[in-house]
């Protein structure tokens, strides 16, 4: 037997030793290594789910599961300003778009907020670009699918409509074909009114009654729409379903000008008497109780009728989220209308993001708790003292008007649309139009309003309409066009046998017979 010297076996014990230190080090290494890397994931994983969860807490709320806020944000209205307590917890940059506007619309749901119908006829330029804003702006298919109504048989129009149809995109194309023989007793001028309201009554009829929508969007070609248009209707969505005082959303101010809103507030929204349309959401229930009784023409001076409206009011913005793109629509139905107030009424320039506002002020009661203080505290002028501009210091002032004749001075004087409906003025609310002058905020208010009563609100708001001013409007725009120095300077009554026989002469009989009944005020 070969023995071993004692060295060499003190350098093999020494050897294995060493090798299993090595080893207990290596698995030791490896064992931490793959805690490590667990413990990393984990902690990834969590980081993820926190995100996740806090990011859908910031998410717009669908309307089956939002609560409206009891709290009022009243300065928002009129203040140009966040109330403090909202300030410190949603900064002015926060209500603004990033670059990824669409994700401040969309949830992780991708619920169905309503269906975008738009109205179209022979504009083909029109239809294209209204069409790409739409697609562009549009945060989800699912949430917004678009349907697109053509009235008549234009082949270029009806190409245009057909290279965007798809229904992976959710865009659907709806064809009013052709035109049936129009009634005898229309005038040249009537004809195209009778022909639109002929159309929104058959698609609408479509997206409710045979396609099942709950809730659409009504557009125009002629339209252009703001970044924030699909936001200002989402967020908007849950107010109109839970205030049944509400029966619209529109996206349209009639006093819209730059000149007379608040541009640097975009966020601010208000209650309209005056139905406003051009860009306007809808529920089914409400057309359910439409349909039957639509106009043959005129329809939206119908659904400003006292009778029609029942009381009801849209929600209309400071700054407009839609705009006339006249390039692409012609002169239209609005004729000359554009030039003097439609160019100014264009879209805002930063977009907000509506998610991020408690709009629970918007809710009757709590809209005219405030309107009603914020009116009462204002600075009264006379007629006079505002049309002088013999005022001073800071808003908001109101001051009163007592006949149409006194409500078109104020509003010349600014640049308010003076056109009369139902005894409304545009965007009036309880006969209450605001608008920015002098970079103060004004309230137009109607003698007859009286702000001291407690039960401000509970009374109906037609109460302070007379349909009378309508035909006394007529008359004082007639009166404008006509009975000047440099066209006829005889008695201006449009009764009188010498106005009708200078109408005769200058073979205008036909646009005397237009302007309707007039009351001479």
């Amino acid at each position: 037997m070969l023995s071993v010297p004692m060295n060499d076996a003190i350098g093999r014990r020494t050897m294995k030793c060493v090798i299993v230190v090595k080893l207990s080090r290596l698995i030791s290494f490896y064992i931490r290594r793959r805690c490590f890397i667990a413990f990393s994931i984990i902690s990834i994983f969590l980081l993820i789910l926190q995100g996740i969860l806090f990011s859908s807490s910031d998410k717009r709320p669908q309307a089956n599961d939002r609560k409206i806020l009891e709290s009022k944000i009243t300065n928002i209205l009129h203040s140009g300003s966040l109330p403090a307590a909202a300030n410190r917890a949603v900064r002015v940059e926060n209500l603004l778009f990033d670059k990824n506007i669409a994700q401040s619309v969309t949830d992780s749901n991708e619920k169905f907020v309503a269906v975008v119908l738009v109205m179209a006829a022979k504009r083909e330029r029109a239809i294209r670009n209204h069409l790409d804003q739409l697609i562009k702006l549009r945060p989800s298919a699912v949430q917004f699918p678009i349907v697109i109504s053509q009235d008549g048989d234009d082949q270029a129009v009806m190409e245009a409509i057909s290279s965007f149809t798809s229904e992976e995109k959710k865009i659907t194309f709806i064809h009013h074909k052709g035109r049936a023989e129009l009634p005898s007793y229309l005038d040249s001028g009537s004809k195209n009114y009778f022909r639109i309201a002929r159309h929104y009554k058959w698609a609408l009829d479509e997206v409710f009654f045979k396609m099942k929508y709950e809730m659409a969007i009504i557009t125009e070609d002629d339209l252009d729409l703001a970044d924030d248009f699909f936001s200002y209707f989402a967020a908007l969505k849950p107010i109109l379903l839970a205030d049944e005082t509400i029966w619209c959303i529109s996206a349209w101010n009639d006093n819209g000008g730059a000149n007379i809103t608040d541009r640097k507030h975009g966020e601010k929204l208000y209650r309209t008497d005056f139905f406003p349309g051009l860009g306007w959401m809808l529920t089914a229930q409400l057309w359910n109780q439409l349909s039957a009784n639509w106009p043959e023409m005129y329809w939206d001076d119908w659904m400003r009728r006292q009778d029609v409206r029942k009381e009801r009011v849209c929600i209309r913005p400071e700054v407009s989220r839609t705009s006339h793109n006249n390039d692409l629509a012609g002169k239209g139905s609005s004729g000359g209308l554009y030039k003097k107030y439609l160019a100014s009424i264009r879209l805002p320039e930063i977009a907000i993001d509506f998610s991020k506002l408690d709009l629970s002020y918007l809710i009757k009661s709590n809209y005219d708790s405030f309107l009603n203080q914020e009116i009462s505290g204002a600075v009264v002028l006379s007629t006079d003292s505002f049309l002088n501009k013999t005022f001073s210091g800071s808003g908001p002032f109101f001051v009163t008007y007592k006949t149409p004749r006194e409500y078109r001075r104020l509003g010349k004087s600014v640049g308010l649309m003076l056109d009369i409906r139902s005894g409304m003025p545009r965007t009036a609310y309880y006969g209450i139009v605001t608008f920015m002058y002098c970079s103060e905020r004004f309230y137009a208010v109607p003698e007859k309003l009286n702000l001291s009563a407690p039960n401000f609100g509970l009374q109906p708001s037609s109460d302070y309409y007379n349909e009378k001013w309508d035909k006394m409007t007529r008359y004082l725009e007639f009166q404008e066009t006509y009975c000047t120095p440099t066209k006829y300077n005889g008695k201006c009554d449009p009764k009188d046998p010498d106005l009708i026989a200078w109408f005769a002469k200058k073979r205008l009989s036909k646009r005397l017979k237009h302007w309707g009944e007039m009351i001479i005020n």
